[in-house]
């Protein structure tokens, strides 16, 4: 489950009325495993907020490869910006597991936006945090190996999994070649740092899922390698979790 719940947040900053106009623009849709939400360069401005299941934010290459971005889940949103600019979507969206989503109508999530300072407000909000998000994720790839960035592509997979107990359960598991893809580098560099983590009893892996089972380590080793404190500006517990880099 996300730490921030988007859809609870945007309806919070609604009145009486507003509410009633979102409600008539919301639809309950439920999604089967392996269905495309959106695809890139399609015009549509419709927004999308996760009620139940995990769904994969891609982008293929001229060459066919497959580069995802995040796994959104339970609480998080997508589409937003084709509502706002009305340009062609610049993703796809999968659904990595079954879900279900609430979907409004792009015209008249903006038409809301217009008619309401305080959800307009939120969102802007929302959107700052995802260019935190981008300055965080250009640091990483221009400074850090490949050890440390995997370290970070696995706090953030694992505070978006949700932390009880020190450990954080990552359903489904990321391929190592996905997580490859995630960071810019190969599978095989992926699979030699995740034996040493494992042999370091920091994480557990199975085919169905990936178990961080010391995640204060993790994090010890994140901040290390960043050189920035867990308070710091883009730190994913601040009142807008800053992880949340999605194209749409």
């Amino acid at each position: 489950m996300s730490l921030y719940d988007c859809l609870h947040e945007f309806l919070s900053h609604l009145n009486a009325e507003e509410r009633r106009r979102f409600d008539d623009a919301a639809r309950t849709v439920w999604v089967a495993k392996g269905r495309t939400v959106i695809n890139k360069g399609v015009r549509n401005t419709d927004v999308f907020f996760i009620d139940e299941g995990a769904f994969q934010v891609l982008v293929l290459s001229k060459k066919g490869k497959e580069v995802p971005f995040r796994t959104l889940r339970k609480g998080d949103c997508f589409g937003e910006l084709a509502a706002l600019d009305a340009q062609p979507r610049s993703a796809d969206v999968i659904a990595a597991t079954d879900g279900r989503l609430v979907r409004v109508d792009g015209e008249k999530f903006e038409a809301l936006l217009e008619s309401s300072p305080r959800a307009s407000l939120w969102l802007s909000r929302f959107l700052a945090s995802q260019v935190r998000a981008l300055t965080k994720r250009v640091v990483e790839l221009s400074t850090l190996n490949v050890q440390s960035r995997l370290h970070c592509e696995l706090l953030r997979l694992g505070r978006d999994a949700g932390v009880e107990d020190n450990e954080a359960c990552i359903l489904p598991s990321p391929t190592h070649q996905e997580l490859a893809n995630r960071i810019g580098t190969v599978r095989e560099l992926v699979s030699r740092e995740l034996s040493a983590l494992a042999k370091r009893g920091l994480i557990d892996r199975s085919r169905r899922e990936l178990l961080i089972r010391d995640f204060a380590e993790l994090s010890r080793l994140v901040e290390s390698s960043m050189g920035e404190p867990s308070d710091a500006p883009w730190a994913e517990d601040s009142p807008v979790a800053a992880d949340r880099l999605v194209p749409q």
